[in-house]
């Protein structure tokens, strides 16, 4: 097969975090080549609440937020299984959005730009030779000295990946119709796992939850029967179920959900999103990370296209940026994780926070980063 044009850089993956980065270099007339297996618009298990120290970067990419007239949260409250309840202000809050309208904005935009976006692509394997990435996929072979992987939580061929991971999770989201506060993010947990809800664009609600696998397969891997048999058993959650409008004819959902402490670099690779690390939802704000990831990873890229650096070079700033920017999250949340799933430690962990107003201001501080 005849290897095709060579670009400044190939990404793999079209998720938040590898459109940005196309948006990123195609601003700066880097030719770029995105290679997407699925189309857009499309669902995706995604909290969709985004904190506020990503609201200049999107707009930087292009994307009109400030014209959207979309919902701002700037309240908490988490629940345990028994309903006991902790309320908290956020102090940087945060806004909603749809992966489904967010993502369609953002390929539009990268597309405009003069990238190249190639969806309903497969990405089959790639070879190095010298200093040369050859890229297969199923629409021919691509070459470029710079390969990013932002495909998502599970790596395909020859990418990096981490097996040691003992806990598999399963996602599970709705959109929804139901009446509640729109500046408020709520969080209600329940025996090995934690729902989430918030308002996005057009009076509608992302409800997502993640739930460890054992627990489904305690409910036969019927989902309706866990939720029914689980999750309404917090108070709130089973108000939810009982009242709201579900707007999807059934859940989007994703298996085998890891939270492996991965690598943001590795044999030469760039790793971006949650392609370099999946941080817990407790204190994830995965869809500000995955932007976060895009501009750092933009910023060593661009002292290396510029010819400041080497690749070896940008690739250890790019390393130490996102040790300094997601290894405390990645720790903080996997604590998080331990307490708050555990049945016996679920309401005891909150009621610890209720009377603990530093210790829970703190440690939501930790899950939203400064502006940038």
């Amino acid at each position: 097969m005849e290897i095709e044009t060579d670009y400044d850089a190939i990404i793999i993956g079209g998720g938040l975090a590898g459109l940005s980065l196309a948006i990123l270099l195609a601003q700066e007339k880097r030719s770029i080549l995105l290679i997407e297996k699925g189309a857009y618009p499309r669902h995706k298990v995604c909290g969709e609440y985004i904190s506020l120290e990503s609201w200049d970067f999107v707009e930087r990419l292009g994307i009109p937020l400030s014209e959207m007239n979309l919902p701002k949260m700037d309240a908490l409250t988490i629940s345990s299984e028994n309903g006991l309840e902790l309320k908290s202000e956020l102090d940087l809050g945060g806004f909603g959005i749809s992966r489904f309208a967010l993502e369609e904005l953002l390929y539009k935009k990268a597309v405009e730009l003069g990238g190249i976006v190639k969806t309903k692509t497969n990405y089959i394997s790639y070879t190095k030779e010298a200093d040369i990435f050859e890229v297969e996929t199923t629409d021919g072979i691509f070459a470029t000295k710079v390969l990013c992987g932002a495909f998502g939580k599970y790596a395909p061929k020859k990418f990096y990946k981490k097996n040691d991971e003992k806990h598999n999770w399963v996602g599970v989201k709705y959109h929804i119709r139901y009446s509640h506060p729109a500046n408020e993010i709520v969080l209600h947990n329940f025996e090995g796992g934690y729902c989430g809800m918030s308002k996005i664009e057009d009076d509608k609600s992302c409800l997502c939850y993640i739930v460890q696998q054992k627990m489904l397969s305690k409910s036969g891997n019927d989902i309706v029967r866990m939720e029914n048999e689980i999750l309404r058993r917090n108070p709130n959650l089973e108000t939810i179920f009982s009242e709201a409008e579900f707007l999807f004819d059934k859940p989007q959902v994703i298996s085998n959900v890891t939270f492996n402490v991965k690598k943001p670099t590795h044999d030469g690779v760039f790793y971006l999103g949650d392609s370099a690390g999946t941080i817990a939802p407790l204190s994830g704000n995965g869809m500000s990370n995955a932007f976060r990831s895009a501009s750092l990873l933009s910023q060593s890229l661009r002292l290396f296209f510029n010819q400041e650096v080497a690749l070896d070079a940008a690739l250890a700033n790019y390393r130490k940026d996102w040790d300094k920017a997601f290894s405390g999250r990645i720790k903080l949340g996997r604590i998080l994780q331990h307490f708050f799933c555990k049945k016996n430690l679920n309401a005891a962990s909150i009621r610890l926070l209720k009377y603990a107003g530093p210790i829970h201001k703190f440690i939501i501080r930790k899950t939203h980063g400064e502006p940038f």
